[in-house]
């Protein structure tokens, strides 16, 4: 008795060290094609021991050669993996985990039940209208045409006389005639207003600021009066220089008359 004692006593204390010495730290991250594995249980099933992943998927846990690592969570597929020797030996092991893939339900649309093929569905379901609206024939033979005027006579002929086709082509010629009198009797003639000094004088004021005059004339704003005035002439008047169309004109005309100002 005493020497079983002190047998067990011995080797009972080898055996626990000896066992102590091969647990280890299996460190490891677990990743998958598309998202992270974040939050993952991770179970050391022959041990008991539990730990979860970090938000990069990262884990450490205490394990033994052949113990059974389970990986799970809620959007992955469970991952079972038995622990190797060479495991211990990477810096990170790597454990790739497959997204869950959830079936849906077959999607029924009542009363038509569709097979996936559009082809075969299009000639299955048929599509009434809503509303049916019947149109009585119409006969043409008893419709009556009405608000049609009867044939007026030429205007121009009496009614026993119609030369050539019932246009009699001399008094027409001279209404005509009469017509194009009249209108050259009462004929309007627009007179075009003339622009004076002040009203050129005015309107380049506004068309024009004193940093045009300085860039493009080389006119300071002190001499930007004298300078108005100076290249209002007959011309502005005979080529019209103050229409829109003619800017471009407006603007040559003042860069030569601003060349003779300065000289």
């Amino acid at each position: 008795m005493k020497r079983t004692f002190l047998f067990l006593l011995i080797v009972l204390p080898m055996v626990l060290f000896s066992q102590n010495q091969r647990v280890k730290v299996l460190r490891a991250i677990v990743f998958s094609d598309s998202i992270h594995v974040e939050r993952a249980s991770v179970n050391n099933v022959t041990a008991g021991t539990y730990t979860m992943t970090d938000d990069l998927g990262q884990f450490s846990i205490f394990a033994l050669e052949d113990d059974v690592i389970m990986i799970s969570g809620v959007a992955f597929e469970t991952k079972q993996i038995i622990v190797k020797a060479s495991d211990f030996k990477e810096m990170i092991f790597k454990i790739h985990i497959d997204i869950k893939i959830n079936q849906l339900d077959e999607v029924k649309i009542a009363p038509y039940k569709l097979s996936g093929d559009l082809v075969y569905d299009a000639k299955r379901i048929k599509v009434k209208p809503t509303f049916k609206v019947d149109l009585p024939k119409i006969d043409i033979k008893n419709m009556e045409i009405t608000g049609v005027k009867t044939r007026v006579e030429n205007a121009f002929t009496p009614n026993e006389m119609k030369p050539l086709g019932g246009v009699d082509f001399i008094k027409l010629g001279g209404i005509l005639v009469d017509l194009l009198k009249g209108s050259s009797k009462n004929t309007i003639k627009i007179e075009k207003k003339e622009i004076t000094s002040a009203d050129f004088e005015t309107e380049i004021s506004k068309r024009f600021s004193d940093d045009f005059f300085l860039k493009t004339f080389k006119i300071n704003k002190d001499e930007k009066t004298l300078f108005i005035k100076y290249c209002y002439s007959k011309e502005v008047n005979e080529k019209a220089l103050l229409e829109f169309k003619n800017s471009l004109l407006l603007i040559e005309y003042m860069v030569a008359k601003s060349e003779d100002f300065r000289k």
